[in-house]
């Protein structure tokens, strides 16, 4: 049957009925379950002999099918099977001489919540704007209307809904953002007092870092700048980059028009002034971003499938009878073969291992990485910008291989470079090669080859995590990008080309050792590399090791360095930390000592916390030791204000003195003014609460709703839900939050905007007495001069209203006779409106006629 929604009113609170939970209570009714769901309630029969007076003639029989929704339209966060699907308003009605009413959806509806609307039964009859409950279009489906939190939770069968990996946000709920401005800034000035020999002197220096940008619509412009003075060197001001870009959805990428780096995933980063174009993972869910196989297998039944990796339940589904697929499951990191287990509905259990390592190239099957880059070299040092043209393309072909390619070109300058990275029982590997051809006038023209080889394996039998070991080897006559662009330059300067450095080969090896249980853990890092026409080489090795004993951290590590010309430097670090629990605030103990080639070097020994409300202070007092200047007393600090985050430092000893100041944050453009915050950060919220002043985002340290009825949370998560939550504490009594916590889902380097209404005026609690001398019945409807609901009566006749009026007329009934209504005038007394800022409620008393 084709109906339409017949909407009655507006609600935007807590229904009306949900008052009465508390007194219904204290009724006797029917050995039934009293749900609240649209389409499935159990009836139930209370006895109004419990309640007193005149509320015994009050109509319970509206409760006996659950806690009746009244028609209207509600503003509401959607929940399918548990994941948001956005804040919609909805409408909500009830078929003639019904008074619960029920959501009304459509098959777009259902479709954008992501149910596969093919499967419903007989929708090629249903008309497009079709209304019907929910039930009405899958009766295996239900929803449930939370009203005091203002969220539907709808449940569709899985065999219902059109599939999608976990952690999915709908691009179509990903917010571009308003129109905005913004100036981000990082401000420090530091004076040095020295003395030595007698002769004092003092150093000034002053560093501010600027970002700003201004977003219309998708399109991000953004200019980063610095200026910094010194003492003697006057005043400097850089202009870092200025660029263009936009996100693509549609293509899972970013266009970038300016100033900008290529990928350096295959080829060396390199600065260019120009336009890419580049896939961005980001927009993928976490599911999907980094590299997990895909898992395949066979259900005799409704089966159960738990996936493992080094002991730990990783994915865990219930799938049909079948071949099923589980290709979401989240990266953890570079290795440890997978468990599958398949428990079949009889009890049957069936194993099998899938072998999992990673590289960083690569990637899931089906899933791909691109980029094309077109402009100039960005290079200070250089006379001459060389153009340059850049493209990148990797791809997931199998649950073992992926392959990559790319290419680039530049003035007398070609490379080309292919390569494969596959996962094995023994771990997974990446190769590739690079030919490059270099084009000079007087060198003569060089061609050469690059080969890189990559591999990675944990081992849980060991606890040996071999996390990235790789080996490239150059031959003479190749150069990358940056050294034919040096090589060029030294060309016309008319330096030889053996002037140029170019790399012949280079190892790199990171290994990760856990002890067992108490004994801590050990890692390796450690890489060699060494030159074309040049005998030495240069090898960095850092071994260490961590370990706690309770309360206690610890751990060790030693740095060797030596560089190609037979320069080595050897150090030693000790480090701890325990916290102090008699200490006011997150306080901790915290102490290091270093040694340099077998002699002391420095130690210190310090405490650092924080404190404050929201822990928005935190400071940090030592006292340091080095070996050439002596005991050294310091003290720092910094407070994150409503408005910016202050710093301060102070360090003294007998050679020097030092001080240091400084200050950061954002100031945010919007069509409703300017707003201040105390933090930097790339993709923003402008959080708009009316009239909330004071009211703290428990998101974000610091962060207040100002006089304005504005605040910006500094910083969230592109392309993912972002919750956004006020704590009413120290709002005004005057003012209510109708909803106090929201989502979003913005666009990288968006101002998204979340509004939260507030319900501002007195809080008045009024008791309420009817001609005869007795309380106004419990239960009674209340209404305000418009005939707008505006709640129930409690218990002993008192009503709840919150009002920007001295006085009104409120309208109450508990029945349809005409002696079951009655008129109550109310008005504030002058003296509670002169303290009214200082009371939570007022507390009325009136006559109901």
């Amino acid at each position: 049957m084709n109906q339409k929604c017949v909407v009655s009113r507006r609600i935007t609170g807590r229904s009306a009925a949900a008052q009465l939970l508390g007194g219904l209570a204290l009724l006797t009714w029917t050995p039934a379950v009293l749900a609240q769901t649209e389409t499935q309630v159990a009836a139930a029969s209370f006895n109004s002999d419990f309640l007193r007076g005149a509320a015994k003639d009050m109509d319970v029989s509206r409760y006996a099918q659950g806690n009746p929704t009244l028609a209207g339209d509600y503003y509401l966060d959607v929940y399918v099977n548990g994941s948001w699907k956005g804040r919609n308003e909805l409408a909500f009605r009830a078929a003639p001489g019904e008074i619960n009413a029920h959501t009304c959806f459509t098959l777009s509806m259902l479709s954008g919540y992501g149910v596969d609307v093919s499967t419903i039964e007989g929708v090629g009859d249903a008309l497009s704007d079709e209304c019907r409950s929910l039930e009405g279009w899958l009766p295996g489906a239900q929803a449930r209307f939370d009203s005091s939190n203002m969220r539907l939770d709808i449940s569709i069968p899985q065999a219902n809904m059109r599939r999608s990996a976990r952690g999915y946000v709908d691009p179509a709920f990903w917010d571009p953002g308003i129109n905005a401005g913004f100036l981000s800034y990082n401000f420090n000035a530091l004076r040095t007092e020295t003395h030595y020999g007698g002769n004092d002197s003092t150093y000034d220096n002053a560093y501010l870092m600027l970002n700003s940008g201004i977003n219309i619509g998708a399109w991000q412009l953004r200019h980063d700048s610095n200026v910094s003075r010194r003492d003697g060197q006057g005043t400097d001001w850089q202009n870092t980059a200025t660029y263009l870009r936009r996100p693509i959805p549609s293509i899972r990428g970013m266009v970038t028009v300016g100033d900008a780096y290529t990928e350096g995933n295959l080829f060396d980063s390199m600065g260019f002034r120009g336009a890419r174009l580049a896939s961005d993972d980001r927009m993928l869910p976490d599911s999907l971003r980094g590299y997990a196989p895909t898992v395949r297998g066979v259900a005799e039944s409704n089966a159960i499938v738990e996936v493992r990796q080094n002991g730990q339940v990783i994915y865990q589904a219930t799938v049909p009878p079948g071949p099923f697929v589980i290709d979401d499951l989240y990266p953890t990191g570079y290795g440890g073969d997978l468990e599958v287990t398949v428990t079949e509905a009889d009890g049957r259990i069936r194993r099998f291992s899938l072998p999992f390592a990673s590289v960083p190239q690569m990637l899931r099957p089906g899933i791909s990485r691109y980029s094309a880059t077109a402009g100039k070299v960005r290079e200070t040092s250089l006379d001459d910008d060389p153009w340059l043209m850049q493209a990148t393309y990797q791809k997931g072909l199998t649950n073992r291989l992926t392959g990559y390619t790319g290419a680039t070109f530049s003035d007398d300058y070609q490379a080309w470079l292919a390569g494969v990275a596959v996962g094995t029982p023994v771990g997974a590997f990446s190769a590739d090669v690079t030919h490059a051809r270099t084009g000079f006038d007087r060198y003569g023209d060089r061609n050469g080859q690059s080969y890189k080889l990559g591999y990675s394996k944990f081992m849980p039998d060991t606890g040996t995590n071999v996390t990235v070991a790789a080996y490239r080897y150059s031959t003479s006559g190749y150069l990358g990008l940056r050294d034919a662009i040096i090589a060029h330059d030294y060309e016309d300067r008319q330096l030889g080309f053996d002037a140029v450095r170019r790399q012949r080969s280079e190892f790199q090896l990171t290994v990760n050792q856990t002890l067992g249980a108490g004994w801590g853990a050990m890692y390796f890092t450690g890489s060699v590399r060494d030159y074309w026409k040049s005998e030495g080489e240069t090898t960095q090795y850092q071994v260490g090791y961590n370990n706690n004993y309770g309360p206690f951290h610890y751990g060790f590590s030693a740095l060797k360095t030596e560089d190609e010309f037979g320069y080595d430097d050897t150090q030693y670090n000790f480090n701890f930390s325990v916290p102090l629990d008699n200490v006011a605030g997150n306080a901790s103990l915290i102490g290091s000592g270093t040694m340099r080639d077998s002699a002391y070097e420095s130690s210190r020994l310090g405490v650092s916390g924080s404190t404050g409300v929201d822990g928005n202070m935190t400071y940090n007092v030592a006292v340091s030791h080095q070996d050439q200047s002596g005991a050294t007393g310091e003290l720092s600090g910094e407070y994150r204000a409503p408005y910016a985050t202050l710093r301060a430092s102070y360090s003294h000893n007998d050679n020097f003195t030092q001080m240091g100041a400084g200050v950061s944050g954002s100031m945010v453009a919007h069509s409703g003014g300017v707003t201040l915050t105390p933090q930097r950060g790339e993709t923003m919220v402008l959080v708009e609460a009316p009239a909330a002043a004071g009211a703290r985002v428990t998101n974000m340290s610091g962060v207040r709703i100002d006089k304005r009825g504005y605040a910006v949370v500094p910083y969230v998560s592109p392309y993912r839900l972002n919750s956004v939550t006020l704590d009413p504490n120290d709002m005004s009594t005057e003012v209510e939050l109708k909803t106090s916590s929201q989502q979003v889902a913005p666009y990288a380097g968006a101002v998204a905007k979340l509004t939260f209404d507030t319900v501002s005026g007195q809080a008045l609690l009024i008791k309420a007495k009817g001609p005869d001398g007795e309380p106004v019945p419990f239960g009674a409807e209340v209404y305000d001069e418009a005939g707008q609901p505006v709640g129930l009566v409690g218990q002993s006749g008192r009503v709840y209203l919150r009002t920007e009026k001295e006085s009104g007329r409120l309208s109450v009934k508990w029945g349809e006779e005409a002696n079951q209504s009655c008129d109550i005038d109310y008005r504030v007394p002058e003296s509670d409106q002169d303290a009214s800022a200082a009371r939570a409620y007022h507390h009325l008393e009136a006559r109901c006629e």
